[in-house]
């Protein structure tokens, strides 16, 4: 019976994914060649046929311990002649001659850093951290048993090396960071849905307190001035006399329908007509389902 679901097989890529792809970045930027993390497979097995199943005969573990996050350890595996042509570019991008643990050790460092960091993001509810602490050409016994093993691939921009290398851990710990992940996501997506349901409540109510305006005709008016005058003054009118009112032409006038100023314009002329460019919209619906 498998005690990690295909579920958790698939968040341990993807976390290795994440990780060591971050991984990769950080060792391009500090050996100055294009490094790629690709392919991510896990299966779960026990310790010797995981052993069995590296296809490769100079194996060279490189062990890490979580400091923070989880009590557990892990390692990578590389094929020695191959991780050496990469320590050869970091040792002449730093200017240190490394022998293959010191480079390990410094590949470790980069390793060790990229995991914090995306673990931080993929999984926000605890702190983790993790460092190299050992680099052997023996198998290390102290995973357990009971492994995942992930196999995954390396390729230097310059072609000469493409290249498998694994993760081992333990199959304790490759549940918690999937269950940790996977948890994680869940509680975001929760989060999601709950706030997506309280903004369709409130565009709701919002929708609710407006009035459904009818597509029917209405007059709409433009008030252009107002003056009061008295009856005595409208009486000796006629043709050809003015009416000076106490509004510049350059001032809004007010758009209206059913009485109510509806909006405020800029009078302009449309060829041999004269028209209003609307400046200002009140929220007329509002005021009309008042009256």
């Amino acid at each position: 019976m498998p005690k990690v679901s295909p579920e958790h097989l698939d968040a341990v890529c993807e976390i290795d994914n994440i990780t060591l792809g971050a991984a990769a970045v950080n060792l391009e930027k500090l050996a100055g060649i294009q490094v790629k993390m690709i392919k991510p497979k896990a299966v779960e097995t026990d310790f010797k046929l995981a052993l069995d199943s590296i296809s490769v005969k100079d194996k060279v573990f490189l062990l890490f311990k979580y400091d923070e996050g989880y009590d557990q350890s892990f390692a990578l595996v590389f094929s020695e002649s191959d991780i050496a042509l990469l320590i050869e570019r970091l040792s002449q991008s730093i200017g240190q001659e490394l022998d293959l643990e010191q480079g390990l050790m410094k590949v470790g460092e980069q390793v060790a850093q990229a995991i914090g960091d995306s673990l931080a993001m993929l999984i926000m509810n605890k702190k983790i951290t993790c460092s190299p602490y050992a680099v052997s050409k023996e198998p290390p016994n102290e995973l357990g048993d009971e492994l995942v093993l992930v196999e995954m691939q390396f390729k230097l921009n310059d072609g000469q090396v493409n290249s498998l290398f694994w993760h081992m851990l333990s199959v304790d710990l490759a549940n918690s960071l999937a269950a940790d992940m996977l948890g994680e996501i869940d509680a975001q997506l929760q989060e999601f849905e709950e706030k997506a349901k309280q903004e369709s409540k409130e565009e709701k109510k919002k929708s609710d307190d407006l009035i459904k305006v009818p597509d029917i005709m209405a007059e709409v008016r433009v008030r252009l001035a107002r003056k009061k005058m008295l009856f005595s003054d409208l009486w000796e009118l006629g043709p050809g006399a003015v009416i000076e009112f106490p509004q510049y032409i350059s001032q809004p006038v007010d758009v209206t329908m059913k009485d109510r100023v509806i909006a405020r314009a800029q009078v302009v002329t449309v060829g041999e007509n004269f028209g209003v460019r609307i400046t200002e919209v009140r929220d007329y619906a509002k005021d009309i389902s008042s009256r």
